[in-house]
């Protein structure tokens, strides 16, 4: 993949950095559900890829990611669904909590900037069609 140039996907510019292959990524599996408020691919989830009583995903387990204090009551008090919608985007406590993600191959402020550039269906198709 030439990542030397942002790419054009559905009539919008994404940044080389979101569209870049993520060779940290393991065990990935297919996802098509909601994508909640931080902008976690379940699929790459490693409470979701687990073996041993999977979570089954932000869409089904509502009540987890519904009551998130650290990112989805906070949108949910400001009227946003995802962070990135946010005037004070990235904050310092998702800056801290995005680093903590890096080491199962999620930026999440790169996976933000994706749903802000094509939405939540093309950001399935993007991460899904990097799970083989």
């Amino acid at each position: 993949m030439d990542t030397a140039r942002p790419k054009k996907l559905g009539g919008r510019v994404i940044s080389r950095s979101v569209m870049c292959e993520r060779k940290s990524i393991r065990d990935m599996k297919h996802y098509n559900d909601r994508v909640p408020a931080c902008g976690v691919f379940c699929g790459g989830c490693p409470t979701y890829t687990r073996e041993k009583k999977p979570c089954p995903g932000a869409g089904i387990n509502i009540a987890r990611c519904e009551n998130c204090t650290t990112f989805q009551l906070c949108c949910k008090e400001k009227g946003i669904t995802h962070c990135y919608q946010c005037s004070d985007f990235p904050c310092k406590k998702f800056k801290d909590f995005s680093k903590r993600w890096l080491k199962y191959g999620q930026n999440f402020i790169e996976n933000q900037e994706l749903l802000k550039n094509v939405g939540e269906v093309e950001f399935l198709k993007i991460y899904n069609g990097k799970v083989e």
